[in-house]
């Protein structure tokens, strides 16, 4: 259930964005997720609707093939191929690929069974040169953790901005760990990330944070480092925006609309699969007033990615897209989202 959570959240609110998949030919996406509770990355390379490419797990580091095609309704089949291309597993979308609430995909073995859900988070990665990120693994099978972080890696040398990159994405990963204090020892912690944009000078990852120490519910949490490349520091997200501009009431109107509507087409959407009437809503699920602080960002090449740390009942909505186009007149011309705009 909580995979499925964060498929929703993740891909729901971003895939709306994007072109549809069948619809393009010669396009190679990059996706990064999980296969029950082992992270994978993975890239497919869709020609109409034939639909190529590898995936790995973080845990093995090793390429797996993967063929197949998008079928008419835009649902993606795919067959796993080991040695001699004889299939040993298959990934199946119940929905289509580009679907803006979920794909619901699932792996198994060829016959069909020992089902797995699957994420998969689309990232935006446009690295030249040799440079690329790598997954790293932290496990501690004693307290129930799992944790996949990136390191920048190249051909050439690292340049002392790359590596400084590194060393804060290695800190803060761990300050979350030292953090979890499961109630017997032991719990669940699994966190994953997404490069929501990767270039030679600019990066943003997003960090997807789950646990479960023993307490009174699980708890989903996003947090996320931007760090200029160029001019080797990290963003801060007022250092955005131009000194003393309205920015924070330009964003607080519009997720206030986002959120609503979003909230109305999910019931809309639970009542579909439910085979009910949707429930009406009396009032609005949440105002400006209701809004808190901004507890961290990430960017991507169409707008910025806010979190927020809701109360639990609306935690769903912690995670919020707002384009460019909201807030251009608030942004530093020169800034890291210049050429974004």
């Amino acid at each position: 259930m909580r995979s499925r959570f964060i498929l929703i959240t993740i891909v729901g609110t971003f895939l709306c964005l994007c072109q549809s998949a069948a619809a393009q030919t010669g396009v190679t996406k990059y996706y990064r997720g999980s296969i029950g509770g082992n992270h994978i990355q993975m890239s497919l390379t869709f020609n109409s609707s034939n639909v190529t490419g590898t995936y790995s797990y973080d845990r093995v580091g090793q390429d797996i093939k993967i063929s197949g095609r998008l079928d008419s309704q835009g649902k993606l089949e795919l067959t796993e191929l080991g040695e001699k291309n004889k299939p040993t597993g298959k990934f199946s979308c119940k929905q289509p690929f580009d679907d803006p609430i979920d794909r619901e995909c699932y792996w198994s073995k060829p016959d069909g069974t020992g089902e797995l859900f699957i994420t998969l988070n689309e990232q935006s990665l446009a690295f030249t040169g040799g440079m690329q990120i790598v997954p790293k693994l932290i496990t501690n099978r004693a307290k129930g953790i799992v944790v996949s972080y990136p390191q920048l890696s190249s051909t050439a040398p690292l340049s002392p901005a790359a590596q400084k990159f590194n060393r804060r994405m290695l800190a803060m990963t761990q300050k979350a760990i030292s953090e979890f204090d499961p109630v017997d020892g032991k719990g669940s912690f699994d966190t994953n990330y997404t490069v929501q944009l990767g270039t030679n000078d600019l990066v943003s990852i997003e960090m997807m944070e789950y646990s479960d120490g023993g307490g009174a519910h699980p708890n989903d949490h996003w947090w996320a480092l931007t760090y200029d490349l160029a001019a080797d520091k990290e963003i801060k997200f007022e250092g955005l925006f131009k000194a003393d501009s309205d920015y924070h009431t330009a964003i607080a109107k519009y997720l206030t609309d986002d959120i609503n509507r979003r909230a109305i087409e999910l019931e809309k959407d639970n009542a579909r699969r439910e085979n009910r009437q949707p429930t009406k809503q009396d009032e609005p699920l949440i105002s400006t007033d209701q809004l808190t602080e901004v507890s961290d960002f990430a960017l991507t090449p169409k707008g910025i990615i806010v979190y927020f740390d809701f109360p639990h009942v609306i935690a769903y909505f912690d995670k919020n897209f707002v384009p460019y186009s909201v807030v251009k007149q608030y942004l530093k011309p020169n800034g890291p989202t210049g050429k974004f705009q």
